[in-house]
């Protein structure tokens, strides 16, 4: 069987010291879903302004810039990240990385505001350590695996990106098959120049791709520039034939936080709420769901105090969960509590509500980030 040959391939390249997989940063989720690993169809989604992309750019971007610096041998890993900010500049994408930096290296918490000194001028100190080494190689080590376009917005542009990046980085091999008429040459695999290699493409947002025509010239609304991008490049080329890794950014239905829902108990991500096109939630392997039930103004959620009271600190909007809405690779319908960093970029698994020393750390922790 030739896909056991593929298994035991695999084995053998982890045990040459290649890497399969990026580790999925959360603890709780990493055995039901492992990471970054070529061939996979990602959704992150969430409700507007709750992190979609702040998750995204954490999975993508930092926690693997911080898995690359825990390697004995850097080069070991040849990882690619084309990220397409379709409402991102690459100004804004270039702050956030020097935000986690700060908060990760130095436990300094600012905003874009403040670092733009939009209202009152930056302090020294802070631009002193923007300064400091470590903060400009973690810099560097980012641009480097990243290739930002906030440029390219509609489905048919991204994939001609994409097909050029692998051009460079790689092969297109054909094969024979024989047909009643004949011998048909037809597409077989892309073979890339590193076998270590893991190339990745963001879509960030696939809600705000701009619409284009079909093959027959006719314009397409935006659902179905969403099934185009979705469907047809992601997952018939770059993920299927390619092995890339695609993840999509997709809004929740800006209705899914209604009262309607609120009195039903269904205020968490689902796939059934994808905004702009349901339909594609079929061809997504993994979909992961961001919830705050900070924006609901729920008071406890799962035994975690949310809400500030005259009795008791809350995490307010420091707390997330994250949902498996939808696995192909293992268990869905998991959920893990994370605290967010709104300032830093960054995401960690909660201790049980129970552990109430651990999480006063955390309280004080999401003091020092909202009021700092």
């Amino acid at each position: 069987m030739e896909i056991l040959n593929r298994i035991k391939e695999n084995k053998q390249q982890l045990l040459d010291g290649y890497i399969n997989c990026v580790p999925n940063p959360f603890n709780g989720m990493k055995k039901y879903f492992s990471g970054i690993f070529p061939g996979a169809l990602v959704c992150v989604t969430a409700e507007t302004s709750v992190g979609k992309t702040s998750l995204a750019k954490y999975i993508y971007v930092f926690s693997v810039a911080d898995y690359i610096l825990s390697l004995k041998n850097q080069s070991d890993l040849d990882y690619v990240c084309y990220w397409f900010g379709l409402e991102e500049s690459v100004e804004e994408f270039e702050i956030s990385i020097i935000q986690y930096a700060l908060a990760k290296y130095y436990n300094v918490n600012k905003t874009q505001d403040e670092l733009l000194s939009r209202i009152n001028p930056l302090d020294e100190k802070t631009i002193e350590l923007m300064e400091s080494t470590i903060i400009k190689d973690y810099f560097d080590l980012i641009k480097k695996f990243i290739i930002f376009d906030d440029h390219t917005s509609n489905p048919t542009g991204i994939y001609k990106q994409c097909r050029n990046l692998s051009y460079s980085r790689g092969q297109h091999i054909n094969k024979t098959i024989e047909t009643k008429d004949g011998p048909l040459e037809v597409y077989s695999h892309y073979k890339p120049n590193n076998p270590n290699e893991i190339v990745t493409v963001v879509i960030d947002n696939v809600n705000i791709l701009e619409p284009e025509k079909n093959d027959l010239g006719i314009p397409l609304d935006l659902s179905g520039s969403i099934d185009r991008m979705v469907n047809s490049y992601a997952r018939k080329q770059m993920t299927k034939h390619w092995n890339w890794h695609v993840c999509c950014v997709q809004q929740q239905q800006m209705a899914a936080g209604d009262l309607n829902h609120f009195k039903a108990g269904r205020l968490e991500p689902e796939p059934q709420k994808l905004g702009d096109n349901i339909k594609v939630a079929r061809s997504y392997q993994v979909i992961l769901g961001l919830f705050s039930p900070y924006k609901h103004k729920l008071n406890n959620y799962y035994g975690y105090q949310i809400l500030e009271s005259d009795k008791s600190h809350g995490l307010e909007d420091c707390f997330r969960s994250i949902h498996m809405c939808k696995n192909r690779f293992g268990r869905t319908g998991v959920a893990e509590p994370i605290f967010f960093n709104p300032k830093g970029f960054s995401f960690e698994s909660l201790p049980e509500p129970k552990n109430s020393l651990e999480i006063t750390n955390f309280i004080n922790k999401k003091n020092q980030i909202l009021n700092e």
